[in-house]
């Protein structure tokens, strides 16, 4: 092998480990940014498709805590956690609509 085909042996295998990883360091970079974007009070969905308040969250312990019946929480580990429904606000403010009606 001469100089020439060793470099574009490396090339190829840069670009192919690049194509290979660049998927998986984005998806865990916007998971990490919805885990953290995710605040106490919100409405969530667990990736099991369970809904439920979140009433504790601790990124450092990889916990979380979701009220899912009045009285009734389960403890999830934050990877569970797939998408915010309502930010607390938006659960207020949809609260008190249907508390006028």
């Amino acid at each position: 092998m001469d100089n020439q085909q060793i470099i574009v042996l490396v090339i190829g295998l840069l670009m192919l480990s690049v194509f290979m990883f660049l998927p998986q360091w984005q998806a865990r970079r916007r998971r990490q940014k919805r885990i953290a974007e995710m605040q106490v009070g919100a409405e969530v969905m667990t990736v099991g498709g369970v809904i439920g308040k979140l009433t504790y969250l601790n990124p450092e312990e990889h916990r979380a805590r979701l009220e899912i019946a009045p009285g009734v929480e389960i403890q999830v580990v934050t990877a569970a956690l797939s998408q915010v429904l309502a930010h607390p606000a938006t659960a207020e403010s949809h609260e008190n609509d249907e508390n006028l009606d």
